[in-house]
C-alpha cells in the first residue's frame, strides 16, 4: 500500500500505517517553542464596519416576520373561491430572470 502525504489506503482512514497523533510540533512538556501566557488585560474584540453592518442586518431580519400572513390569507381565499389564476409564462420568465442574475 502506498502512502501519499502521510495518508495510506482510501484517504488514510482505517490504515494502521497513518500516525495522526504525532505531528512533530513542540508540546508544553518540551518547553521549546511554547509562547508565554499573555499578561495583557485587553481582551476586547474590535469588529470591522462590514461585520458590524452584518450583525445589524442579522438582528433586523431576525426581528421581522418571515412572511406576510395577510397576503397568505388573501391568496388562500382566492384559491378556495377559484379566483387565483396561474400564468405559466410569467412563472417561466421569473425563473429565467433569476437564473440570469445569478441569484
Amino acid at each position: 500500500m502506498s502512502i501519499i502525504n502521510g495518508f495510506g489506503g482510501k484517504n488514510g482512514y482505517g490504515s494502521p500505517a497513518v500516525d495522526n497523533k504525532n505531528t512533530g510540533k513542540p508540546t508544553a512538556a518540551s518547553g521549546e517553542g511554547v509562547a508565554p501566557e499573555s499578561t495583557s488585560e485587553d481582551t476586547g474584540v474590535n469588529l470591522s464596519s462590514g461585520a458590524t453592518a452584518m450583525k445589524q442586518l442579522t438582528q433586523t431580519l431576525a426581528s421581522s416576520p418571515s412572511f406576510d400572513q395577510s397576503k397568505v390569507d388573501q391568496i388562500k381565499s382566492m384559491i378556495a373561491n377559484g379566483q387565483y389564476s396561474i400564468d405559466p409564462q410569467k412563472i417561466a420568465q421569473k425563473f429565467m430572470e433569476m437564473e440570469n442574475s445569478g441569484s
